[in-house]
C-alpha cells in the first residue's frame, strides 16, 4: 500500500522563500516520507518543480558552485 499525503489544513498561509540546493530539497522530502519510498520522493520533487513552487537561480555565478 502506498502512503497518502494529506494537503495542509491552512492553505491561506503566506509563502516562505528558502534558498537551498536540489540535494537538500530531495533530502527534506525524503526525511518526511521515508527513505524506502524513493518513487514518492521523486514524484513529490518533480511536482514541486513542475508547479513552480521551487525555481532555480540562474545568475549566481560559478563562484557559488562547489
Amino acid at each position: 500500500m502506498k502512503p497518502m499525503l494529506k494537503p495542509p489544513l491552512n492553505t491561506t498561509q503566506k509563502s516562505t522563500t528558502i534558498t537551498t540546493n536540489l540535494y537538500e530539497l530531495i533530502e527534506a522530502v525524503q526525511n518526511q516520507v521515508g527513505p524506502e519510498n524513493d518513487e514518492l520522493v521523486i514524484a513529490t520533487v518533480m511536482h514541486i518543480l513542475r508547479s513552480r513552487r521551487a525555481t532555480f537561480l540562474y545568475n549566481i555565478g560559478a563562484s557559488h558552485c562547489n
